[in-house]
């Protein structure tokens, strides 16, 4: 999908994007497109659900109370309605508050909690149709996953900015533009969209810092708000014709891959839409580390193993785990992006214990004892072989018998190579039930897929108690 040239081979790259990602948003999806949206929708609202139930999460919802009456958009966690880039950015908050959102593995960035919840903030405003607003959504995922690919994901985090965030704005200002032309019975123009990702450049945000310090790490779940709000007013400025903005934000000089990311890439756009190469996530851990789990799966047997038998856990991969995934976990955040926990919490309690990694847990004694006993190699061959186009991982578990254990895991569960279906992600949602009053996985389904529903439905499906 991407080659790397020099300078001169760039020219018009950010035009030739905007006329995809129109074309993209102009043209009605195909019925595999559409049930591939349906399972993001279905998956973002789980998630968003889960993480609304989050401490931060419900603060920054209450924050936004100060605005209620000021807009037709409803604000997730709350009974009052706001202008839409504060309720997207209250429900990017929660969407990216548990480490349960799906994942565009090239560029390690998060598009559902981005671009779901600004469309859905602005469908709610100009009532879209559920056709439109998954057509809004299609573009949005196509312009955040090849401006992302552009930039390079692996490079932007290790330059030490956030994907999500950096590279959301430009999806969420998308979909944005989508919904506001069809609104006006318009097409949707390149050249405006253009001009919203020169916005979208500006606003770009979010620090990697929170990945390297123990504590203070939930600013992390606010980069994707971030994200979905500054691509609502990144569209929204736009459209004022005095607020002018660059129009080469993604080969210029000082675009999205020269600001945040590594050598600029040329990207020609797959025959298949980005929404079909999305991973989502079984486990409430770092997507980096799906690929263990399924390993350490593997060597205890469908976990059966006693772990009182385990004397060395080792896990292989890019050095990126050693850069930022090997600190003590001393708060949500961190034990979900631990390396040493995730192992620790998974032989402990099961991968699908998600509650193993909220606060009551970080000093349970089963979960530290396994996780003292993880050391981490870094596997060049692995690294330069599969990434980033896959999280591969190794495990290999020695015992207090002597005998060892390995496997590696190049595409986990919930990839695009092994997705989940609609039913598994259902039931993914299962454990709602013991965080609130909230609806069942069937009951959003039952929503999602009819298509009489549009924006304002949806909306008031995901908020209703």
């Amino acid at each position: 999908m991407n080659t790397t040239k020099n300078e001169s081979g760039f020219a018009g790259l950010t035009a030739r994007l905007a006329d995809h990602v129109a074309h993209v948003a102009n043209s009605p999806l195909t019925a595999e497109d559409v049930e591939a949206v349906r399972r993001l929708f279905l998956d973002g609202f789980v998630v968003s659900l889960w993480g609304s139930t989050r401490p931060a999460a419900k603060q920054i919802a209450e924050w936004s109370r100060r605005f209620a009456g000021t807009g037709d958009s409803v604000v997730l966690g709350g009974d009052w309605t706001t202008e839409a880039s504060t309720a997207a950015l209250v429900h990017g908050t929660a969407g990216h508050s548990y480490e349960l959102d799906d994942t565009h593995d090239v560029t390690t960035s998060h598009p559902g909690c981005v671009i779901i919840p600004a469309a859905l903030a602005v469908a709610a405003e100009t009532n879209a149709s559920q056709s439109e607003l998954f057509r809004a959504v299609a573009a949005g995922y196509e312009a955040m996953a090849l401006i992302g690919t552009t930039a390079g994901g692996l490079e932007t985090v290790h330059r030490g900015f956030h994907p999500t965030s950096v590279f959301g704005s430009f999806g969420a200002a998308a979909a944005v533009l989508s919904l506001r032309a069809y609104r006006n019975k318009q097409p949707v123009d390149p050249g405006v969209l253009v001009t919203a990702w020169g916005h979208a450049l500006s606003q770009a945000s979010g620090s990697m810092q929170f990945s390297v310090e123990p504590t203070g790490g939930e600013v992390k779940r606010v980069h994707a708000g971030l994200g979905a709000r500054n691509g609502v007013l990144a569209a929204d400025f736009a459209m004022l014709p005095d607020v002018t903005a660059p129009q080469l934000s993604v080969e210029g000089t000082y675009g999205a891959a020269a600001s945040f990311g590594g050598p600029l890439r040329d990207v020609t756009p797959d025959e298949k839409l980005q929404i079909h190469l999305i991973s989502f996530k079984p486990y409430s851990c770092c997507r980096l580390f799906h690929s263990t789990i399924d390993a350490l799966r593997e060597v205890t047997d469908d976990f059966s193993a006693s772990t009182d038998g385990i004397e060395e856990v080792l896990v292989t991969g890019p050095q990126l785990i050693a850069d930022q995934h090997m600190t003590k976990a001393e708060s949500t955040m961190t034990a979900q992006y631990s390396c040493p926990y995730i192992v620790g919490a998974t032989l402990a309690y099961g991968p699908t214990r998600y509650d193993a990694y909220g606060e009551a847990f970080l000093d349970d004694e089963r979960i530290l004892r396994i996780a003292g006993k993880v050391r981490f190699e870094v596997d060049p061959d692995l690294e330069e072989k599969y990434y980033p186009q896959h999280f591969a991982t190794g495990v290999r578990m020695r015992f207090t018998d002597g005998s060892t254990r390995s496997a590696t895991v190049v595409d986990s569960v919930g990839t695009a190579q092994h997705p989940m279906t609609k039913e598994q992600i259902i039931a993914k949602g299962d454990g709602l039930a013991s965080q609130g009053n909230f609806p069942t996985g069937d009951e959003l389904a039952a929503v999602i897929w009819d298509d009489a529903n549009g924006g304002v439905e949806l909306a008031k499906a995901l908020v209703s108690r």
